[in-house]
């Protein structure tokens, strides 16, 4: 879920009526994207949030409307709810503060088509189809020229819950193997908000929007690449397991984005434990294991880095242990290749040998 900025201007304070242009086409707003004529449905039904898009919070919506275009932009003709104190109080502070010049509005919307390209030398995003969910009064919008052309009486970024679970896109599926560490590096330093939205689930609303590190749940492989299966069920794992690092709050949003993808691979969904912790299934510890073991790579990849810088080696206790844990992986492979018959190793015994490595992985 995105947003954008726009302006206001208060026609008549009786009906609680307004107009609002939110989106001027054409132009590159703040967040490097452009909106070309036609990425709106004219006409579409459209929804009014609480201020500063606090209906994704659970607060009431304050109106409803219709979106209708022009040539150069996309104006929302909409009515507070008037009879009720909430609609009323909203009209009453837009209406103030469009009287000073003061008020902007932003819409919350999904990307229905895009594109990436360059105006004037700058790389951006061509929003070219939308699909608007809600607009809102805010104090900045990201928008350009925005502002209310009428209102008859009486921002947040970029997704639900503050911005930070970004919706699914459609997108090719893979169940190549999946190296979040290299895919995360390749990101460039200078990669747009609009870019790095095309590879995670999550991005921290109080974080820097351009910062690769205040994002979470990498699993496309690049700016506009295929979402990857292993790294949306390693994914659901660390939702599962108290590893995400995000709000409890998101948990579920998050889930969504990752089960998404997989519903289009075809893949079966891991369950969304109610809270995370507790027991798991056989494929679930699985899942757990191959998210402990893939992040703990990463890790070592980091460590021997560093320490390489220093021109020093693994420390023999760390060496060690990377042996054992390289061991018992050797064993799973030879488990796995291991001819079927009455000694094939039964689920439990499988699940045995990969807890005993992923105990030793959480002591080093």
């Amino acid at each position: 879920m995105d947003t954008k900025g726009l302006h206001v201007e208060i026609k008549d304070a009786a009906k609680g009526e307004i107009r609002a242009v939110f989106s001027t086409f054409n132009v590159i707003d703040s967040h490097k994207d452009v909106t070309p004529p036609g990425a709106f449905d004219d006409g579409a039904p459209v929804r009014i949030s609480a201020y500063g898009h606090a209906s994704w919070e659970g607060a009431l919506p304050v109106g409803k409307g219709v979106i209708r275009q022009t040539a150069t932009e996309a104006i929302l003709e909409g009515q507070f709810f008037m009879d009720t104190t909430h609609g009323a109080d909203t009209f009453k502070t837009v209406k103030a503060l469009s009287e000073a010049g003061l008020q902007e509005w932003s819409y919350g919307f999904d990307v229905a088509e895009h594109a990436f390209g360059e105006v004037d030398g700058q790389k951006v995003r061509f929003l070219n189809k939308l699909k608007v969910h809600e607009v809102s009064p805010v104090l900045i919008g990201a928008g350009v020229n925005t502002r209310t052309l009428a209102a008859k009486s009486a921002g947040r970024s970029a997704t639900v819950q503050r911005g930070r679970v970004l919706a699914p896109h459609d997108t090719e599926v893979t169940s190549r193997s999946w190296d979040g560490a290299k895919t995360i590096s390749s990101l460039t330093d200078d990669a747009r908000p609009s870019e790095l939205r095309t590879v995670y689930a999550w991005v921290d609303a109080d974080g820097d929007p351009e910062a690769k590190s205040s994002y979470r749940f990498a699993h496309h492989h690049g700016v506009g690449g295929p979402a990857n299966v292993r790294a949306c069920l390693m994914g659901i794992a660390r939702l599962n397991d108290a590893k995400g690092g995000i709000p409890d709050a998101d948990r579920k949003g998050v889930y969504e984005h990752l089960a998404a993808h997989l519903r289009d691979a075809d893949v079966e969904v891991p369950g969304l434990k109610d809270a995370p912790g507790g027991s798991l299934k056989y494929s679930e510890e699985g899942h757990a294991v191959l998210a402990a073991v893939s992040a703990f790579v990463d890790r070592t990849a980091e460590v021997m880095a560093l320490r390489a810088l220093k021109g020093k080696g693994m420390a023999p206790r760390s060496a060690d242990l990377l042996g054992w844990i390289s061991d018992d992986l050797d064993r799973l492979k030879s488990l796995l290749s291991a001819p079927l018959g009455d000694d094939e190793p039964t689920d439990e015994q499988i699940a045995s040998l990969i807890a005993r490595s992923v105990a030793q992985l959480n002591g080093i």
